[in-house]
């Protein structure tokens, strides 16, 4: 044992010291503080649009209004609508909302056109920021996860919206956390962000965040369509999450195979990142998610298959990432970025 823990503290002050010799970031007069900072947030080339405020709004604003018309016409009766009129819309946190952020009872004063408004406005504008092509485009549109959200009116695009805006909008993007907080982890900017908002909304409201640990009810339920992984996934997730560093869509895809409690349509935030695959791939990884429905004649295991989604996003990002990074040790992090060219 003895001889091990040698071995293993040697090896890791071999990597340690070739993190020090080789990233990027590390000159002599750079602290271990700023190294680590450049470690833990790598500058990447992610091929995301930069958006001016005027521009941001003179994409946003004309987006709301028009959406938030088409959702005049999609009135929430019967079963559509079903989570906005029976949790959202009453102002309050009730049994369904109560693992929720305080500030969901906002919700209920946009109204339901402004909630698709949101909707389809945040994933525009996220496609749009990802310099999305049309095909592309189509086929995030017409994926399950959005049909879902806008059937039950979840305020899962309240978040989405939330992202395309980030740091300024950080109180919508944690309109529901599960997934979106690790967004947050991708730039200081962003991280800071959480942590003034966390302080700021913890001395408004206590301390909120222990009520997310609530969610464990919900998963007690074993519904069929809760494809959790949890905690068996943390090991391969913490693993991911790593090698998803300074990447917003990465980060999120990595952390929807932590969540305890998994329903299909909380991947409309990560939809977005089919902007970031070649046409054929996009369209197919947008059939690819109705693969759930396959539940309905087959049982309940296929909705395991949502997992499929996630799953090809992400490796298709971080395929691109590996060809951008120019080596396996920049990818882990002990030597820096030498891009072979700009992914695509």
């Amino acid at each position: 044992m003895e001889r091990f823990l040698s071995l293993l503290l040697s090896r890791l002050h071999t990597l340690w010291s070739a993190l020090a010799a080789e990233t990027d970031c590390q000159t002599a007069s750079r602290s271990f503080w700023q190294r680590l900072e450049c470690l833990i947030f790598p500058s990447l080339n992610v091929p995301v649009r930069s958006l001016t405020l005027r521009d941001y709004l003179a994409f946003a604003l004309p987006g709301i209004l028009i959406s938030s018309i088409v959702g005049m016409w999609i009135a929430p009766e019967g079963l559509m609508g079903y989570d906005w009129r029976h949790y959202f819309s009453l102002g309050q946190r009730t049994y369904g909302t109560s693992y929720y952020p305080p500030w969901i009872i906002l919700v209920a004063y946009m109204g339901w056109p402004v909630l698709v408004g949101l909707t389809l406005s945040g994933l525009a504008l996220a496609l749009y920021q990802r310099r999305s092509t049309p095909i592309a485009a189509v086929s995030a549109c017409l994926t399950f996860p959005v049909f879902w959200v806008l059937f039950l009116g979840q305020v899962d695009g309240v978040a989405l919206f939330g992202l395309t805006g980030l740091p300024w909008l950080i109180p919508l993007a944690t309109i529901k956390p599960q997934v979106s907080y690790l967004a947050c982890l991708a730039n200081k900017r962003y991280f800071l962000a959480l942590i003034v908002w966390l302080a700021i909304s913890i001395a408004i409201w206590g301390l909120w965040p222990l009520d997310i640990l609530g969610i464990a009810k919900f998963s007690a339920w074993q519904q069929p369509h809760d494809i959790h992984l949890w905690p068996w996934s943390l090991p391969v997730v913490l693993a991911m999450l790593w090698l998803s560093r300074g990447d917003v869509d990465m980060l999120m895809l990595a952390g929807t195979f932590a969540m305890p409690y998994l329903h299909p349509y909380h991947y409309l935030l990560v939809v977005p990142a089919l902007a970031r695959m070649g046409q054929g791939a996009a369209a197919l990884t947008g059939a690819i998610s109705w693969l759930p429905v396959l539940s309905n004649w087959y049982g309940d295991r296929c909705w395991y298959l949502a997992h499929l989604f996630p799953l090809i996003l992400w490796g298709s990002l971080f395929i691109k990432r590996w060809h951008f990074a120019g080596s396996w040790r920049a990818i882990v992090g002990l030597s820096p970025y030498m891009p072979r060219s700009l992914p695509g």
